[in-house]
């Protein structure tokens, strides 16, 4: 809610100063991984509201989204030490790709609608929207690798997947 609550409040000064609104979305917002729906759907609504706020405002308004995959840093730690990583799943990324992809956002002559941070994240992200299917099944296979190697045997909340993978304890 808040980057709703902070758009809604900005917005008649953006449209005034024909600004632009930059929204940190993730890659999981269109390629979904398994364990981590709460995030995913968050961040699948917030590039939904980001499309709307396109189409409302978006004449006066540059809105970009911007995509990365996992990035570094100490909020993965306790998904880690709950034995939920989804290392080996999602390829972490350099922060600094990510400050140039919303720079590059920001001062681009007219706003770009989706912004992907590497060339990796730009062919995941045109698989998932245009061969949903497919992106489907790498996630799966992907998955099911990572399972029958042992990851995610300590997790108390990965349980029901280890048992349809074959790999109860």
């Amino acid at each position: 809610m808040g980057a709703w609550d902070v758009t809604a409040a900005a917005l008649p000064h953006l449209e005034r100063a024909r600004g632009r609104v930059v929204f940190i979305a993730s890659r999981m917002a269109v390629l979904p991984l398994p364990l981590a729906a709460a995030y995913g759907v968050s961040k699948r609504a917030l590039a939904a509201y980001a499309d709307t706020l396109r189409l409302e405002a978006g004449t006066h308004v540059g809105v970009t989204t911007v995509y990365p995959s996992m990035v570094r840093s100490p909020i993965h730690d306790s998904t880690r030490e709950a034995g939920l990583s989804l290392d080996g799943v999602s390829r972490p990324e350099p922060l600094q790709g990510v400050v140039s992809a919303v720079v590059a956002a920001v001062t681009a002559r007219r706003a770009p609608r989706d912004v992907a941070t590497t060339r990796r994240g730009r062919a995941e992200m045109a698989l998932a929207r245009h061969a949903p299917s497919l992106a489907d099944l790498i996630v799966l296979r992907t998955v099911a690798a990572r399972v029958a190697a042992g990851a995610f045997a300590k997790a108390p909340l990965a349980e029901g997947l280890r048992r349809r993978h074959g790999r109860a304890d």
